[in-house]
């Protein structure tokens, strides 16, 4: 099972291996159908895409709202925080439903791309490519399973409901088959609404790792232009492939980036808000035990944005090098033929791959941090208002 995260079970490594474990995850939501059992499956997916997508807004805010005169601050705020991050799940969890397809047909672009590469240096960089993919999925399932698990253990530790989320006719404090029954819904919403979360969230980082590698393996590859043992014209011939492999990456962004244009758009547009209300509850009103659960929710915030915005900002970096290798390159003993194209392959390499969330905000490192620091601003405005003294 572990196979592809320890880098073990094969000998062949391709760049579309990378997406072996954001597609089986698709499966498991019941987004990706196998050959067989169908029917069935597309029953479970079902009720499990009704539950955590269209209907997820209406149960994690009716609960709290109905129940907000007899919860405490503390447990409004746990509700809220969670709430938040649930109003942006039907969008980016039809939007990437809708664009599974689209997603699927990179695959044999991708093994297009690979077939040019036979150095050990290159076949160890799709190697790895292949099991940091598979990596930064396990990495997002690890962390937001954390989270469910500190906040199931902390609520059931503290006697309170998880999440209270709506269930009609049921009142948690009623009685004790109630409460589990709460418990065990709120738990089963949550771990599913994760799982969705973990595709929503990590699908960016992976084919933008992708898209880095298939640039990184070009940089070296146009950098050893004009050194091995090749005429001219060979050599000649190699540019050519070269400048069509640099298309062949950028039509590859095309294909990615206006599905993770939306999806981030959608997080960056509630993160602050989702971060400000989280370090309220922990600064001014939760108990130690929600203070751990409620820092691992923070640190899963910021990894809803980060690994994206980090592979983001280095994708800039190695355009950059690209465009350096391009002139550190043998031309000098080239031909006047081969100088023309490289100009023109350098004039098209100078201008960074595009990433924006909707075309407004910019994918990258600088967008996150600004995202971070208005937080920051919006706790302090509220501590500064007394607003913690005042509902203590």
């Amino acid at each position: 099972m572990f196979d592809l995260v320890k880098g073990r079970g094969r000998t062949v490594f391709a760049s579309r291996d990378a997406v072996i474990y954001l597609f089986n995850t698709f499966r498991f939501m019941g987004l990706n159908p196998p050959s067989h059992c169908r029917l069935l499956y597309y029953f479970y997916g079902s009720i499990v895409t009704l539950f955590a997508v269209p209907l997820s807004p209406l149960i994690f805010n009716v609960g709290w709202i109905r129940d907000r005169n007899i919860l405490s601050v503390m447990e409004i705020l746990n509700c809220v925080q969670a709430a938040l991050n649930v109003i942006g799940v039907p969008i980016k969890s039809i939007t990437l439903a809708l664009s599974l397809g689209r997603l699927r047909s990179v695959e044999p672009l991708l093994s297009k791309l690979d077939a040019r590469y036979t150095e050990p240096e290159d076949l160890a960089k799709i190697r790895a490519c292949a099991i940091t993919g598979n990596r930064i999925v396990f990495g997002y399932i690890i962390s937001y399973m954390m989270y469910e698990t500190l906040t199931m253990v902390t609520a059931l530790l503290g006697g309170h409901a998880p999440l209270t989320l709506y269930i009609p006719y049921v009142d948690w404090h009623r009685s004790v088959w109630e409460y589990w029954l709460q418990a065990s819904f709120d738990g089963a919403m949550l771990f599913f609404l994760l799982f969705h979360q973990i595709l929503n969230d990590s699908y960016p980082a992976v084919y933008i790792y992708i898209i880095r590698t298939q640039v990184q393996l070009l940089t070296n590859r146009v950098r050893r232009l004009g050194t091995a043992n090749k005429s001219q014209e060979e050599t000649y011939h190699e540019l050519q492939d070269c400048i069509i492999t640099h298309q062949e990456i950028l039509r590859l962004v095309s294909i990615v980036e206006p599905i993770m244009s939306l999806t981030l758009f959608v997080q960056f547009f509630i993160a602050a808000a989702i971060l400000g209300t989280t370090m309220i509850n922990i600064f001014i009103f939760a108990d130690f035990a929600t203070r751990i659960a409620s820092g691992t929710y923070i640190f899963c915030v910021l990894l809803q944005t980060f690994p994206t915005c980090f592979y983001a900002t280095h994708l800039q970096s190695d355009c950059e090098q690209l465009s350096m290798s391009i002139f550190h390159c043998n031309w000098l003993s080239q031909g006047k033929r081969f100088n023309t194209m490289l100009l023109y392959f350098l004039h098209r390499t100078q201008a960074d791959i595009p990433l924006f969330a909707l075309k407004l905000v910019p994918i990258n490192l600088s967008t996150n941090v600004s995202i971070a620091k208005f937080s920051f601003t919006l706790y302090t405005f509220i501590q500064k208002m007394g607003v913690g003294k005042n509902l203590k």
